[in-house]
């Protein structure tokens, strides 16, 4: 039986036996939307559909966590872009900002920071974690977030922010600079009623080449910094093979990144610096294998050492029941 406790454990490198699975990253799935009566994208606007879809991993599936929200946008719709809401197999998405621009100007005056975290989904969010952690106590709960280099990415488009990044860096550092304050009183409000904050950062090799995502990493690092009450994850998205060390001095309790099938690199890398979480690739794994294969890559990551046994990024919408309760069970086996 999967455990609160086991994954409190496993975050304070306490846990003695197998590593726990878990869900931290997204868990919104076509089959569990469909069981529920919950489904995007009402859940990602509604609190109490959010809270019936966040509750169903482990209702149906067995794991001992929630996770919310579902997408990673609510932060850049607050400070003005303009969001597609998505449909059941889809997020939602920024499509559009008052700031896209080839050439990006000085960041313009934003809200107060205090007003930032009192409307929107971001009060949304904020009100819906409250309120499941009061009334669940019994699972861990997890909040997502976004760092302040993802939200000018939303902001200035991805595009214009990479190009800014090399031919302006200045001006691309003062819109980073500007959006922590922001990001890290987010991340401080989450801490406040949830048991882990991930946080979603830019350091994938493919979008900034290292020696950019060193300028920015600091920024990053003020976010985890802000997190006084609860465990924090620190996640990347694509090939993080020359800054995976950097990510792990940032002030997280754990890492996420991708293994490519090879969970011992990493954890001959980073097992000794911070808590590892992960092992399972979400597609070639998760979505399009059969529940013995997801068995096996959670047995492997165990055997590597892994702390936490999870997704290494948002669960598919289109993800079988069964794999995940595979997931859920690989310990049994």
């Amino acid at each position: 039986m999967n455990t609160k406790q086991e994954i409190v454990d496993a975050m304070n490198r306490e846990n003695d036996g197998r590593a726990p699975p878990a869900l931290f990253s997204q868990t919104g799935t076509i089959s569990l939307m469909e069981s529920s009566g919950a489904s995007w994208p009402d859940a990602n606007y509604d609190m109490d559909k959010m809270i019936r879809l966040a509750l169903q991993p482990s209702e149906q599936l067995g794991f001992a966590t929630a996770r919310i929200p579902f997408d990673i946008t609510a932060e850049a719709e607050r400070h003005g872009c303009k969001v597609a809401k998505g449909d059941a197999g889809r997020q939602p998405m920024v499509t559009g900002s008052p700031w896209m621009s080839e050439i990006i100007g000085e960041p313009p005056e934003l809200m107060p920071v205090d007003e930032f975290i009192q409307g929107g989904r971001v009060k949304l969010y904020l009100d819906t974690a409250e309120k499941l952690s009061k009334e669940h106590p019994e699972l861990f709960l997890t909040a997502c977030m976004v760092g302040p280099i993802e939200v000018a990415n939303h902001m200035l488009g991805m595009e214009n922010f990479v190009m800014n990044a090399f031919m302006d860096p200045d001006t691309t550092l003062k819109w980073a600079s500007a959006l922590t304050p922001y990001q890290c009183e987010y991340a401080k409000a989450l801490s406040q009623c949830c048991d882990n904050i991930f946080v979603i950062c830019e350091g994938a090799e493919e979008v900034l080449p290292p020696d950019l995502s060193a300028a920015f990493f600091p920024f990053e690092a003020e976010v985890f910094h802000s997190i006084k009450d609860a465990f924090s994850v620190v996640h990347v998205c694509g090939e993080t093979g020359t800054v995976m060390d950097t990510l792990a001095t940032l002030g997280a309790t754990a890492i996420s990144v991708e293994c490519k099938g090879d969970p011992q690199a990493i954890m001959d890398r980073l097992g000794d610096k911070i808590i590892v979480a992960g092992g399972v690739n979400p597609i070639d794994t998760l979505m399009q294998g059969t529940p013995e294969e997801v068995i096996a890559a959670a047995k492997k990551a165990d055997a590597a050492g892994y702390d936490i046994i999870m997704p290494e990024c948002g669960v598919p919408p289109q993800t079988a029941n069964e794999n995940l309760k595979a997931l859920s069970s690989y310990r049994d086996y």
